[in-house]
């Protein structure tokens, strides 16, 4: 018999603890509002702090908001940085629950639902036999409970094409759901929506990054007859699309890739690295006199500047460099586990790029959860509306992609803990002061590859097995 008489209970429904509070109402209220083929209609009550306490009771709300939280959470069993799911009993009723979600901070109070609905539930679900019944979690009282959680890497992003995407909604909702917590989206042309896709990323606690060309479209595959003259005109295309199209936007930063992506180093007897170098230091000082605290990402593939990284280290402090293709795997396309010789090469070319530039932004761009097909890749023909296609669209993509992830997958949880070795390696040498991101398409649900990598970037220190059972059980997780 379900039981019926539980109420949410919240501090504050505004922001992101909003969308937290909405979050908890429809996916533990779909468990519990409900008998199993009974025309009896229940809504579940949600109510600020102050009003009368249920039987059972859900506590949603920042810690220092909270008078009820703080009576069952002491100050220094909550993580400053990270969340705590407690579930206790309610101590006027011993049959009677109260679970308890906080933090210090709304994001991570979004996180610490997520965890009651993806990780508790799925790991304490009644046990039928061999049949487990997470439908049937709210038919007894739950599990005395308590986890915490703090992030090992204070940047966990996602790169990707914005024409990749078939609903920005879903896409964003599944980023919050894995604890994701800024998104790069390139485009040739700025999207008609993108004021709605900021709007809407923001209000889950998502920085939008908005990438552009800085050489990567117009330079690339014709840097050995590059005049000086064509840089100093793309330098004034770049500075005006800026000014005209990205700064009027409410953008969390500019991300941008210039003519790295090649295998040889040397152009014109001159190294890419100092080219390339000297471009950005050049264009982005032209930027920061226009706008002093703009946030610049550097996307810069490592193939060409490998023996030259002393170039690349002069690459003005301000700007944070986005490191790709730096390695085996997790840096490859290509998601088998990798040869030990080239894991070890991979680790000590990281080491390098950790300790390139004293302090400065650096984050490395993990390739092994995804790819588009280059061969038939399509490039935007104009401004379009990004990310509300059709349903019939995203069925089709969905499916042209379900045997890839399965492939990914497979890759995943043979090798999946070579990524946890080598986060634990990227997080002793640099304390997590480094931007984690996933790059590929995600569209169409939450993956056992993307969704296990932002797991450890999260609770890394939980060993690999522990974490891929966590993530392998959660509801959220796309299987078909």
């Amino acid at each position: 018999m379900k039981q019926t008489d539980w109420k949410i209970i919240y501090s504050s429904y505004e922001g992101v603890a909003k969308r937290a509070i909405q979050l908890l109402s429809r996916e533990a209220g779909g468990l519990i509002i409900r008998e199993p083929d009974v025309y009896s209609i229940y809504t579940l009550p949600v109510e600020k702090e102050g009003c009368e306490i249920s039987k059972n009771a859900f506590f949603v709300g920042l810690y220092a908001d909270s008078p009820t939280i703080r009576q069952f959470v002491k100050e220094d069993e909550l993580p400053e940085d990270g969340f705590i799911v407690r579930i206790t009993e309610n101590p006027n009723d011993p049959d009677g629950r109260f679970v308890i979600l906080s933090a210090h901070n709304e994001k991570e109070l979004y996180y610490a639902v997520v965890s009651f609905l993806d990780d508790y539930i799925p790991g304490y679900a009644p046990n039928h036999n061999p049949n487990y019944m997470p439908d049937l979690i709210f038919d007894s009282p739950l599990g005395i409970y308590s986890y915490t959680e703090r992030p090992s890497f204070e940047t966990r992003s996602v790169f990707t094409w914005g024409h990749s995407f078939n609903d920005y909604r879903a896409y964003i909702e599944n980023m919050a759901r894995m604890k994701l917590n800024e998104v790069i989206i390139w485009n040739d042309y700025l999207p008609l929506n993108i004021d709605d896709i900021i709007e809407y990323a923001h209000s889950f606690g998502i920085r939008v990054i908005l990438g552009y060309s800085w050489g990567w479209r117009e330079i690339s595959n014709k840097a050995e007859i590059i005049t000086d003259e064509e840089l100093t005109a793309l330098r004034e295309k770049i500075i005006s699309q800026y000014v005209n199209v990205y700064a009027k936007t409410n953008c969390d930063g500019i991300y941008f890739q210039s003519f790295t992506e090649r295998k040889d180093e040397i152009v014109n007897g001159k190294p890419i690295a100092r080219i390339v170098t000297e471009f950005v230091n050049e264009t982005s000082d032209a930027l920061f006199k226009l706008k002093p605290d703009l946030r610049l990402q550097f996307g810069l593939h490592a193939t060409s500047v490998k023996s030259w990284l002393s170039e690349i280290a002069k690459v003005d402090p301000r700007i944070e460099i986005l490191f790709e293709d730096c390695g085996a795997f997790p840096f490859s396309y290509i998601s088998a586990m990798p040869e030990e010789n080239a894991f070890r090469e991979t680790l000590d070319f990281v080491e390098k790029l950790l300790s390139l530039r004293d302090g400065a932004g650096v984050g490395l761009v993990f390739k092994s959860v995804m790819m588009l097909d280059w061969g038939r890749f399509a490039m935007q023909r104009g401004p379009y509306i990004m990310g509300d296609n059709s349903k019939r669209i995203a069925e089709h993509d969905r499916r042209i992609r379900a045997n890839s992830w399965r492939r990914y997958s497979a890759d995943w949880f043979v090798g999946g803990h070579k990524a946890h070795e080598l986060l634990t390696f990227i997080k002793e040498h640099s304390n997590g002061k480094v931007n984690i991101c996933l790059a590929g398409t995600f569209d169409g649900g939450i993956y056992l590859p993307e969704a296990l990598c932002a797991q450890m970037t999260r609770r890394l220190y939980e060993d690999f097995p522990t974490t891929l059972r966590r993530v392998t059980r959660r509801p959220s997780l796309t299987v078909d």
